[in-house]
């Protein structure tokens, strides 16, 4: 584990980013799952033009450099891969009202792209590289100011023809405890950042639609380097499902695995570059070993990452 957190460390070092530029960090999305669930737009800022309120239009480009591809405790990818993704979010204040604000609607984009040689007895065609291929649109807002609610309709896809397209329906209710630790003296900004996603599937080939619960809470922190900071994030997560968890001998089970690892993220330079972040982390998997995940034991997972906000 080691020579896996040591690297993250040093580059994490290497770009302090401001505290105020963290309203957006990779402790929101699942790293290296499949889309980046959990991300929540970025609340529109005001502008400086009189004739603009709001900035409507939040667009983000990113990419991510994964070990292997796991989500929700199963191997889909051993070959280290690339995801990139694109996300625009339209900020719609007329819909604020009563406890609920930063009403926004959100689409995009993710993919999983194979960066390793094709194995032994496969058409090694570069098609067969682009594993998946998601869309997905939806809806986020705030209610009382600290939860935060977002509702999305994926629909996933190969066009390498790896699986059959189906579709998935999820929620994820989140809730910001920042205040509630104020006065921690110990650590900067920290929060546990309680969470649950549910996932529906809807027209999964070949077997019954399942339903998954990803029960979490994210401890994260600031730490000051320099001028600047690098926001450390340590995700805790469970993997529970009706259907979803077939075992290696038959039935199904619903634990599917717990993961844990830590995240680091920090814009390089904010001032030149704002919206740019870099991020690296290292995942640890426990899969429920009478599962059928293609994980025996444990499995590390490495990533890098660059994502641009504007």
């Amino acid at each position: 584990m080691r020579q896996i957190l040591l690297p993250a460390l040093t580059l994490a070092a290497a770009f302090p980013t401001t505290a105020e530029a963290q309203e957006n960090n990779p402790e929101n999305t699942q790293q290296g799952e499949s889309p980046a669930a959990g991300g929540m737009p970025k609340a529109p800022k005001p502008s400086d033009d009189a004739d603009t309120k709001v900035d409507r239009l939040t667009l983000t480009l990113g990419a991510t450099l994964v070990t292997s591809y796991i989500s929700r405790g199963l191997v889909f990818a051993a070959e280290a891969s690339v995801q990139p993704s694109a996300r625009l979010s339209v900020a719609v204040p007329e819909l604020d009202t009563g406890p609920v604000s930063d009403v926004s609607f959100h689409v995009g984009t993710w993919n999983n792209i194979k960066i390793e040689p094709t194995p032994e007895g496969v058409d090694p065609d570069d098609s067969n590289r682009f594993y998946e291929d998601d869309v997905y649109a939806g809806l986020a807002f705030q209610v009382a100011g600290d939860w935060s609610v977002s509702a999305t309709y994926y629909r996933y896809g190969s066009i390498s023809g790896a699986f059959a397209s189906y579709n998935d329906f999820e929620l994820i209710v989140t809730y910001d405890d920042t205040k509630l630790w104020a006065h921690t003296p110990l650590l900067k900004n920290f929060k546990l950042s309680p969470s649950l996603r549910s996932v529906q599937e809807g027209s999964r080939p070949n077997r019954r639609d399942a339903l998954y619960l990803q029960p979490s809470i994210t401890p994260s922190f600031d730490v000051d380097l320099g001028t600047g900071s690098v926001h450390v994030a340590v995700p805790l997560m469970f993997g529970l499902s009706d259907h979803y968890y077939d075992g290696r001998e038959g039935g199904t089970y619903a634990f599917g695995y717990f993961r844990t690892g830590v995240q680091f993220s920090g814009e390089p330079a904010p001032d030149t570059l704002p919206g740019l972040t870099l991020s690296a982390g290292a995942d640890l998997w426990f899969p429920n070993t009478k599962v059928a995940s293609g994980i025996d034991g444990h499995h590390f997972v490495g990533s890098l990452g660059i994502s641009w906000t504007h």
